[in-house]
This record gives structure tokens, C-alpha cells and sequence, in this order.
């Protein structure tokens, strides 16, 4: 090892900018130790407090990162020394957090509702309320004209079989039985059977009465299950949102796991783990890159969280957000409905 070198950066050490000056600045001047080989980059300790004082700590890290030859190997190494919240299992990079960590992830800017708070309700371990209560405006069609062919079949054949012979009273009260009770040619009683009920149940305001006035529970139920398929398919849809845009920033949703006993009460703590190991390059690059606009340090901050805080605040990479939907799409409102409504 050169003395003459060792002298000159024991030198640095004290007088930083008389130095540097000669190399054209301080970044100059480490660029030439580094430029020297390995034996030499061990001697600029980005721990070392000197750098964490003069502010030189991220563009050391930098500059080290450029000039490593087995630049994974540099990772590993600044990840355990920088990054309390990362660990490394058989070569992956994890990072488990809490819900905190990934709200603050999401936008929260917005008139009404924002993208965090969709986030947070996706998150919360209480889950989802209901976001509508009053859904079936039409009750012919949204829950009759919905129904796949299974449960129309099964509707027609409770109806035909269940219903009693219709009285001159109820004909009168729709124009559809008044014309069929003429085809029948004007029956005591007008019997609906396995030969007109699919005729009856194209007809809007037939079946509606029927449904109401001798079906009223049945309505009923059929009034709640397209609720709740109305409801689930938006808790879907929101619930979708939300992980794709943490799958895109982080490569995956991650997966629970278990922290034994660490809860103030004694109770297990549940966290979501995410394998970063193929984003967290783009990430550190995109940070360090950025050194000079740094106004502190990466050992002020200690945490991945907290380094993709400070990026998202400096504008390095966008929070995660997207347009909030006012409803749910109508094709999932309708597979959940057919899912969720009994008629037999």
C-alpha cells in the first residue's frame, strides 16, 4: 500500500477541503482513492463519521457502488449496515412491515376519498363496511333479468310449481295475465304452468307482481344477494387496485407472516413480508443517483421505509394511486349475484 496515499487521505481527514482541491473537490478526491483499488476503497468507511458529519455519506456510498466490482456483494454488505427493516435469507432481500409502512405508500390527496383511503380499508383487519345500501332500483332488472339460465330455470320452476291458480282479481291487475286469461279463454282461475311461465317471465310488470305479492320473501332474499354481490364485486374491485399497485412497486403482494409474541399484551403480531430482491437495485440507484439533492444522510433515516418516504417525497418515484370507480363493473355484480342467490 502507497504511504504516500495513506498520508494524503489522513490529511483529508483533517483539512477536507484543502485537499480536495487538487483533485477538483471532495468527490473528485475519492473518486481517485477509489480509482486506486480495493485496499484503498476500504479505507473511505462510509461509517465513519467524518462522512456522516460533512454530509458525504450518500455520495460515498455512491461512488462506492460505481466503483465495486461485484456490485451485488456491495448491496448485501450496505443493506446490513444501513437498513435496520431489511434482511437477507439465502440471498433475498426482505423487508417485513406492518400496514402503517404500506399506507404511507399510497396518495392521500383528493377531495373525497384518495388512494390511501381505499388502502386503508383494504388493510384493515376489521375489513370492509358496506359501501352501498340501496342498490336494486329496478327489481326486474337487476335481479331477474341478471340471472344466468341455471337459476332462471330454477326460478320458473318454483314459480310454476308453488304458485296457486291465480284468482279474476289478480288477472285484472296486469295486462299481461288479462291477455293470457283470454287466451285461456277466460278461466275461473287462471293456472301459471310449465307451458307459460317463460312467457310470463319475459314480461316486466307480470313478474314483478307476482314476485311481490306471492313471493315476497323470495324477493326479498333475491334483493339482498344482488346487495351483496353489488357490494362484494366493489370490495373487489378496490381490493384489486390496491395490491396491483403495491405488486407493482414491489414485484409481488408479499406474503402474512407470524412474529411470535411481540405485541405489548403478549399477543402475536401478524406483518407482511416482501422478496425485493429484484426491484431493490432500481431502487438504491435511483436514490443514490440523486445524492447531491439529498439534504441528509441514509444513516439519518436507518430504514428502507424510510428511504422510499424520502422518494416519494422528493418525486423519485410516484405514491401509489388510481382512480377510485364510482360503482363496480356490472359483469362481476352479476357473476356474484348467480353465486351468491338461492331460489330452490
Amino acid at each position: 500500500m502507497d504511504e504516500k496515499i495513506i498520508r494524503i487521505l489522513d490529511k483529508f481527514y483533517e483539512e477536507p477541503e484543502v485537499v480536495s482541491k487538487n483533485f477538483g473537490g471532495i468527490e473528485g478526491f475519492i473518486k481517485f482513492i477509489l480509482h486506486k483499488g480495493q485496499e484503498y476503497s476500504d479505507l473511505l468507511d462510509p461509517k465513519n463519521q467524518f462522512f456522516y458529519d460533512a454530509n458525504l455519506q450518500d455520495m460515498l456510498i455512491w461512488e462506492k457502488y460505481l466503483s465495486a466490482k461485484n456490485k451485488e456483494e456491495y448491496l448485501t454488505e450496505f443493506i446490513i449496515e444501513f437498513l435496520s427493516d431489511l434482511s437477507i435469507e439465502n440471498g433475498r432481500i426482505l423487508w417485513i412491515v406492518d400496514n402503517e409502512d404500506l399506507l404511507n405508500l399510497f396518495d392521500n390527496r383528493g377531495r373525497n376519498s384518495t388512494a390511501k383511503d381505499v388502502a386503508e380499508r383494504v388493510l384493515s383487519e376489521e375489513g370492509f363496511d358496506y359501501y352501498f345500501d340501496f342498490v336494486v332500483d329496478d327489481f326486474y332488472e337487476e335481479c331477474i333479468e341478471t340471472l344466468n339460465p341455471d337459476n332462471s330455470a330454477l326460478l320458473a320452476n318454483r314459480i310454476s310449481s308453488e304458485l296457486e291458480p291465480l284468482s279474476e282479481d289478480d288477472v285484472h291487475q296486469v295486462s299481461f295475465l288479462e291477455e293470457l286469461w283470454e287466451v285461456e279463454g277466460q278461466p275461473e282461475k287462471l293456472i301459471i304452468s310449465d307451458d307459460n311461465i317463460d312467457a310470463l317471465l319475459e314480461d316486466d310488470e307480470a313478474t314483478t307482481y307476482i314476485m311481490t305479492h306471492f313471493f315476497p320473501e323470495l324477493k326479498s332474499d333475491m334483493e339482498n344477494s344482488y346487495s351483496n354481490a353489488y357490494n362484494s364485486a366493489y370490495e373487489s374491485e378496490l381490493y384489486h387496485l390496491v395490491w396491483s399497485e403495491i405488486e407493482d412497486l414491489l414485484g409481488s403482494n408479499g406474503k402474512e407472516v407470524v412474529i411470535p409474541k411481540r405485541h405489548p399484551q403478549g399477543k402475536d403480531l401478524y406483518r407482511r413480508e416482501f422478496d425485493i430482491t429484484d426491484k431493490f437495485k432500481e431502487f438504491f440507484t435511483s436514490y443514490f443517483s440523486n445524492h447531491k439533492h439529498h439534504y441528509n444522510d441514509i444513516e439519518y433515516f436507518g430504514t428502507f421505509s424510510s428511504m422510499l418516504e424520502e422518494m416519494m417525497s422528493d418525486g423519485y418515484i410516484e405514491r401509489l394511486d388510481f382512480r377510485i370507480p364510482d360503482y363496480p363493473d356490472s359483469t362481476d355484480v352479476e357473476r356474484d349475484y348467480n353465486e351468491y342467490v338461492e331460489i330452490r
